[in-house]
């Protein structure tokens, strides 16, 4: 079974060319993360696919990536909150830059609000019709509005980032010594049950990363602190509903990209041959093509 990274980051220097988010500490206009020191890295770890995310809603180094390496690679992008076209950016984005997903931080409504009201429903609507997979992450009202939108949109594949934690990014985002997202958010987190809900009022189209533990983490490397969290989303989700991915490069100094990969061991060592493949690869394998 092909092992598969489901959630990295990879970018240009910020250029007129190639623009993109700056964050002065994290990702400063200067800094750049090509895709060839991550492929040297996916050749030493054994890894067979990635599922790119930039960082902002620009998919020019994105395109350039998914063209240039055919077949290792899938593209997430990022919402752009102000395409005109809407909700045809959906179709558009998939035929320019060959991406197979939005990211979006929240829908941007108000708890409680109708999810056909929302600005971003016509979007999501879209996706669900094209087949494009949610990366969801956003805060507890968001998810929410998440709940809402996947009763009225069934058939929508939605992916939870990092573990199903729910920070509200513009807020609580810190940086630590590595230049990396940095939450101070008790564990396991509150709303871990919320979480736990979700999956299971939607059993065919709900799906969680397993990553980011650095982020939430309070111990050192193999985060032991974040045990229950993961055992009750494994609980909560099943293997067949898990992906696996690194975060890359925010973990290829600590604790490394190999090691944080092979977290998924660590937490859950009595996952039979055919659940520890799903979740190394064959969940993502099953949502996207390579």
């Amino acid at each position: 079974m092909a092992v598969v990274d489901a959630h990295l980051h990879l970018f240009k220097a910020h250029s007129e060319a190639y623009p993109r988010l700056v964050f002065e500490g994290m990702v400063p206009a200067e800094r750049q993360e090509p895709a060839e020191e991550l492929l040297e890295a996916m050749e030493g770890a054994g890894v067979d696919h990635a599922v790119v995310v930039p960082l902002s809603a620009h998919d020019r180094y994105l395109a350039e990536l998914l063209a240039d390496y055919p077949g290792r690679f899938a593209g997430v992008g990022v919402y752009d909150e102000e395409a005109e076209d809407g909700a045809g950016q959906v179709a558009r984005r998939a035929d320019q830059a060959g991406i197979q997903g939005l990211r979006f931080y929240g829908f941007g409504g108000e708890e409680g609000q109708a999810p056909e009201t929302l600005d971003v429903f016509p979007t999501l609507e879209a996706m669900r019709d094209h087949d494009m997979k949610v990366w969801f992450y956003g805060s507890p009202d968001q998810v929410g509005l998440l709940d809402g939108t996947m009763k009225l949109l069934p058939g929508l594949k939605v992916v939870l980032n990092h573990l199903g934690f729910c920070p509200d990014i513009w807020m609580e985002l810190a940086i630590d010594e590595y230049m990396r997202p940095r939450f101070d958010i008790p564990l396991p987190p509150d709303s871990l049950e919320l979480i736990e809900q979700l999956a299971a009022d939607h059993p065919d189209d709900l799906y969680v990363h397993v990553s980011g533990q650095y982020a939430f983490t309070q111990t050192d490397y193999p985060n032991p602190d974040l045990q229950e969290v993961v055992d009750r989303i494994y609980a909560a989700f099943g293997a067949d509903r898990m992906l696996n991915a690194s975060d890359w490069p925010w973990i290829k100094v600590q604790p490394g990209y190999a090691e944080v990969l092979s977290l998924v061991d660590h937490y859950l060592p009595g996952l039979n041959a055919e659940e520890r493949a799903a979740i190394r690869g064959g969940t993502a394998k099953s949502l996207f093509n390579f």
